[in-house]
């Protein structure tokens, strides 16, 4: 909600909520011009954003499972407001959004982004292809900031990068723009009783590779849910040329690790895999890209293929249950399933 009072400086991007644990967040923002901003928590607090255009407020000692109201402002007064959610340490009810191939500055996006909004996650995943037809600094705003500047004010942003997103300069300007844990091309994540490893299917997962060491390691740390996320499906016919390396790479440390659900883009329909040794692989590249019609083709076998809907995949997690509800725009909820986990 952007607040009454009108001020010298203006916002042209965020406030986002990013890299979101249970002690700590960043509020991220940018102004029309180079100004002394900061952000102040409505329990008291006040952190520095810095000077500039771009500014990022690193908030600190939060206590895990609380929401937090923030306001941004200068020294003239307030820019804006927001509220997100410190991850809980333990097993609870959460509530969160996939969803990829959306930047494509279109109407069919922001239909998609208004129906995320109105789920009020915790947070949102993201499967890459987040702009089209790259991701130049020119085109972020149109592509993600622009169409999900409400949904970032509430609710942490969690992406994975797409192959389109490293079109322009490797993918540097998302990863200017945005700030994940790790390295940002690849980390990890908890929230709740849930793990989500996040993966850049970019960018090589070969014997040796620093990605490769850092799945083995990951991966492997347990959690009652566990989920991965990355852009390539590991079954053609989408991202064909990269798909033989995930394979023989990466399935079978997801496989071995007991990793639930595989979250990709890149395809642009949504399909749910049947399970593959206990893991279901579940495409959600519907966020507003033109749509594909070849998602039977993929060489694993499907339990539910929605082509030509634009939509996203809603989870829901209420202590060792998760239900998980693939909703178009039109409201209609198109798969439903459940997990479970020990």
């Amino acid at each position: 909600m952007i607040a009454e009072a009108v001020v010298a400086v203006a916002l042209t991007r965020g406030p986002a909520a990013e890299s979101v644990t249970q002690r700590s967040a960043i509020i991220s923002f940018r102004t029309a011009a180079p100004d002394h901003s900061f952000v102040t928590l409505r329990n008291g607090g006040r952190v520095d954003a810095g000077t500039g255009v771009d500014h990022v407020a690193r908030l600190t000692h939060l206590t895990p499972g609380r929401h937090y109201s923030y306001t941004v402002r200068t020294n003239d007064g307030v820019l804006a407001q927001g509220r997100f959610r410190a991850a809980p340490a333990r097993a609870d009810r959460f509530t969160f959004a996939v969803v990829g191939d959306f930047g494509s500055g279109t109407n069919n996006e922001t239909a998609v982004a208004s129906m995320i909004e109105s789920w009020h996650p915790d947070f949102v995943l993201t499967v890459g292809d987040n702009a089209y037809p790259l991701g130049s600094s020119e085109l972020l705003d149109r592509d993600i900031f622009g169409p999900y500047g409400s949904v970032m004010r509430e609710s942490a942003w969690f992406p994975a990068l797409g192959n389109h997103d490293v079109k322009a300069d490797d993918g540097k300007p998302e990863l200017e723009a945005f700030h994940s844990l790790g390295n940002e091309r690849w980390y990890r994540f908890t929230w709740g009783n849930a793990a989500v490893v996040v993966l850049d299917s970019n960018v090589s997962v070969g014997p040796g590779s620093p990605q490769l060491r850092f799945a083995r390691s990951s991966l492997a740390l347990g959690s009652c849910f566990r989920f991965a996320a990355w852009h390539h499906p590991p079954w053609e016919p989408p991202g064909s040329a990269l798909s033989p390396g995930l394979r023989r790479n990466i399935v079978p440390l997801v496989e071995k690790d007991g990793v639930q659900v595989v979250f990709e883009g890149h395809l642009h329909a949504y399909a749910r895999s049947r399970p593959r040794h206990g893991v279901l692989y579940v495409a959600v590249g519907t966020g507003g890209a033109e749509l594909d019609n070849d998602a039977r083709d993929l060489t694993i076998p499907s339990a539910r293929v929605v082509q030509g809907r634009f939509g996203a995949l809603r989870v829901d997690v209420v202590g060792r249950a998760a239900r998980f509800r693939y909703q178009t725009v039109d409201r209609r909820v198109r798969d439903d399933f459940r997990l479970s986990c020990s």
